[in-house]
């Protein structure tokens, strides 16, 4: 079933699958165990905001979860690397623009390693109320007589 949600989702996981080949997925790995490096799309957040005085956009903050296992300093070596490949593909969905980052400490089958969460905004609706344009009242071409 297709939806707003449901194609930004899409459109946003066939940017960042390239990055890391079968270890990106569309949603969160529940209840199976899954190998470092891995990329994944969690559950967005709905917002309206404001883009000038007349214009609301429906926007949705996706967050994109990297994991990243190993020695510490292949861990923050490689997450440097993996984040920076992934908001980069994430500049290429026409909509979506990354809006941050945030670190994070993850539990892979038992152990530690470090993450990093981006939060991915995509525009996925937008209204606006356009003013009438301001037209010149027309002025007679003669004066026109006042009755006093």
């Amino acid at each position: 079933m297709s939806n707003r949600l449901t194609d930004a989702r899409t459109e946003l996981f066939e940017a960042i699958a390239p990055v890391l080949p079968g270890r990106v997925a569309a949603t969160p790995p529940v209840g199976k165990p899954y190998v470092s490096p891995y990329v994944w799309i969690d559950q967005p957040r709905w917002a309206i905001q404001s883009a000038g005085t007349n214009t609301r956009l429906t926007v949705v903050t996706f967050p994109v979860w990297l994991s990243y296992d190993g020695a510490v300093k292949a861990q923050v070596l490689g997450l440097d690397d993996l984040s920076a490949k992934v908001w980069d593909a994430c500049l290429t969905v026409p909509a979506a623009r990354p809006a941050g980052a945030n670190q994070s400490i993850l539990d892979v089958a038992g152990t530690a390693v470090r993450g990093l969460v981006i939060a991915v905004d995509v525009t996925v609706g937008a209204m606006t109320l356009c003013l009438p344009t301001v037209e010149a009242s027309p002025v007679p071409p003669e004066p026109v007589p006042v009755e006093v």
